[in-house]
């Protein structure tokens, strides 16, 4: 008791020295911890070098550190310490990025299609429409020498090998392959940049069906990460052979993290109902299954009279859901989400160990600095914001309801069906509205009707289906999981009629435009500050989160898109402004992909596809000539006609040869050819009061580690 309260004081002391020195800085920092401020920081730090226009010089970051880390330790004790210190960790947060992205650099292969036979294993199988798509950790590749090789390449399947190669089986291979490419569209999701920090350095397909590799020598490590390789899938190919054949693949993704069984029309009504949280391993699942295990093991302990009586048998229980917990993260990948997700159990395992609070903000806190730490291009991911975001916004809810919620209550059956059903609404309304924002900004659609399917689902989910999943798990050793299997399958079925009821309601997808740069970081700040901070703070994160979403119609959607390959497509409004708008296109088949993400940044995704050769356009064998509002617009399919279209057009497209240097210097016209989106990369173009054009990828002097040249 006596020795509980000592530490509680030094703890108050240790915090109110700091606090006070932050505090220096005037009133404004009285309400926040320290250390959340400091994590908070670092985080800026981190987004502050993804938002760089140019690679910062890692040397000139450093004596930056060390001179900012200088002049703290010299104001300790003034006035100007905490704004020094909140300097020094943004750039540690400089720093520590620019670091890390040297550190995981890899060798890619050059910008433009070749022939290799490669050499190596297959670190995953994924999922590519119809088809497959094997990572496959390269030994060696015929040409290269050992430090001018990539890591891995992602190489799609055109012919499957029989019988077909799993996971951890080696191969050699003869494939077309190039960098992985940028993103598709100016501002959207960009594949080189998640292929880079994954050691990926190369995108493509094989030439027939890959050849198994018998002879192939691989280091110890390889060894080891192809025999956990193998364990996963092989344990989900277990689950796929003897759960429901409807289920099964769901049932594979929930215990081992391999998705590529799910059906994609469940992967899509799951997504619509405002389910699909539950597709990816991370704090709910960990949750779950950890906390599942630290509840079963506990509830045996304390069976065992002599031992309950004499210890805290929550201690021991708390090893085992930490063990449970670690089991996890190797079984379903250790995906960044799951490593966020371990962290966070293992912090809470550790205070039950350590007499301590188990869930506060400082734990979320720990945990944030601790991914980032290891990983901080987490922090731009659309899984790293909308899973902190969620937990923090479900601590904060958590720690202002202790505060009112009576001391004492009846724990009667009645009561405590009550409490489940209470919390569980109050978990998926708060976490609803935390994620909202995220994902708005990075998917520009909202699940309208996910509080009813949360509702519906998570019951089922919470009380079943992952209990059930731990006891076939535990079972699969002994060969008995078919039962638990089936009755795990059982439960999902409700959870899917469930998700398939609510995403047919109608309206239940909302699409909204794609919002300015700087909305989301202004949108950020303001979430940090209503969760992390009290009083004022809350009032201050509140209003900034209004302004950035007014601020989310500043952005205009783009008239026009010139594919990286030259295809266009622009759209086309009615007249009288009524109806949807319709997306013109030169051939339905080209550019699929980038024209999907084009068309959902502007908030139209389901808007159909025409071709403006037969609607719009005049086109002949050697051009298509259209009017766009008040602009000419000119897609050329030779350069003999580059001279005449420049004098008559606002805008020439050239779309599959370069002009010509005379050419280009000659025409009056905005011009774009091959050459030109050699470099730039797609294109969008703002046909307004003056002609802008915005491009996907920067410029040579401005590229970074991930632009591959």
């Amino acid at each position: 008791m006596y020795a509980d309260n000592s530490d509680f004081a030094q703890t108050q002391v240790k915090t109110g020295w700091s606090q006070k020195r932050l505090s220096d800085a005037g009133v404004w920092l009285a309400d926040v911890p320290a250390f959340n401020i400091g994590v908070v920081f670092f985080s800026i730090g981190i987004a502050l070098y993804f938002g760089f226009g140019f690679e910062p010089d890692i040397r000139l970051v450093a004596l930056t550190i060390g001179l900012l880390a200088a002049l703290c330790w010299a104001f300790r004790a003034r006035v100007g310490f905490a704004p020094l210190c909140l300097m020094l960790l943004i750039f540690l947060g400089v720093g520590r990025s620019a670091w890390h992205s040297a550190a995981v650099a890899t060798p890619s292969l050059p910008n433009y299609e070749r022939t290799y036979r490669i050499q190596g294993w297959i670190s995953a199988v994924e999922r590519s429409g119809r088809g497959e798509r094997y990572v496959v950790e390269i030994a060696d590749i015929r040409g290269f020498s050992a430090a001018e090789q990539p890591k891995r390449l992602r190489i799609r399947v055109t012919k499957a090998a029989e019988p077909p190669l799993r996971a951890g089986d080696t191969l050699n291979w003869l494939v077309s392959a190039k960098a992985p490419p940028g993103a598709a569209v100016p501002g959207g999701y960009d594949p080189g940049r998640a292929a880079y920090f994954k050691g990926i350095g190369g995108f493509g397909f094989g030439y027939g069906a890959p050849e198994r590799e018998t002879d192939l020598t691989l280091g110890r490590w390889d060894d080891l990460r192809r025999g956990v390789a193998r364990w996963r899938n092989g344990l989900a190919d277990r689950v796929m052979d003897a759960a429901p054949e409807d289920t099964a693949g769901l049932q594979a993704a929930l215990m081992t993290g391999v998705r590529r069984h799910i059906p994609p029309e469940q992967t899509e009504s799951l997504r619509i109902a405002g389910l699909a949280h539950i597709l990816a391993i991370s704090g709910l699942h960990m949750g779950l299954l950890a906390g599942g295990t630290f509840t079963f093991a506990t509830f045996l302990l304390a069976c065992i009279l002599p031992l309950s009586r004499r210890y805290d048998i929550r201690k021991p229980a708390a090893v085992i859901g930490i063990l449970a917990a670690t089991t996890y993260l190797v079984l379903s990948g250790a995906s960044v989400a799951t490593q966020r997700a371990w962290v966070m159990a293992v912090i809470v395992f550790l205070a039950v160990i350590l007499d301590r609070r188990a869930v506060s903000m400082r734990s979320v806190c720990v945990a944030a600095l601790i991914t980032l730490t290891l990983h901080p291009e987490s922090l731009v991911s659309v899984g790293f914001q909308m899973s902190f975001a969620a937990v923090a916004a479900l601590v904060a809810t958590y720690q202002f309801w202790q505060r009112y919620r009576p001391a004492f209550a009846p724990a009667n059956r009645r009561r405590r069906t009550l409490n489940f059903f209470t919390s569980l609404s109050v978990t998926s309304l708060v976490a609803g509205f935390a994620t909202a924002g995220f994902a708005l900004f990075h998917f520009n659609r909202f699940a309208r009707y996910g509080f009813a399917g949360n509702l519906l689902a998570m019951p089922l989910f919470s009380l079943a289906v992952m209990p059930l999943a731990v006891i076939a798990l535990l079972a699969m050793p002994f060969g008995w999981e078919s039962a638990p299997l089936w009755l795990m399958g059982k439960a999902l079925e409700p959870i899917l009629l469930a998700s398939d009821w609510v995403a047919g309601w109608p309206g239940s997808l909302d699409y909204v435009p794609a919002a300015p740069d700087w909305v989301l970081p202004l949108y950020a700040i303001g979430f940090c500050a209503l969760c992390l901070g009290k009083g004022a703070w809350r009032a201050v994160g509140f209003v900034t989160i209004l302004i950035a979403f007014a601020g989310w119609r500043q952005m205009e959607a783009p008239s026009l898109r010139v594919s990286e390959s030259g295809q266009v497509a622009f759209w086309s409004v009615p007249e009288d402004g009524e109806g949807a708008p319709v997306l013109l296109v030169g051939s339905k088949r080209s550019d699929r992909y980038g024209r999907e993400q084009f068309a959902r940044r502007a908030g139209s995704p389901e808007a159909e596809w025409e071709s403006y050769a037969k609607t719009i356009a005049t086109c002949d064998a050697l051009a298509c000539r259209a009017r766009v509002g008040a602009w000419q617009i000119s897609v050329l399919q030779a350069p003999s006609e580059v001279e005449a279209e420049c004098a008559v057009s606002d805008l020439v497209i050239l779309a599959v040869r370069s002009a010509g240097p005379v050419a280009r210097r000659g025409c009056e016209a905005v011009l774009i050819d091959e050459t030109s989106l050699r470099d730039t990369g797609a294109l969008d173009v703002y046909l307004r009061d003056t002609l802008t054009i915005k491009a996907a990828r920067p410029a040579k002097a401005k590229r970074r580690p991930w632009h591959f040249q």
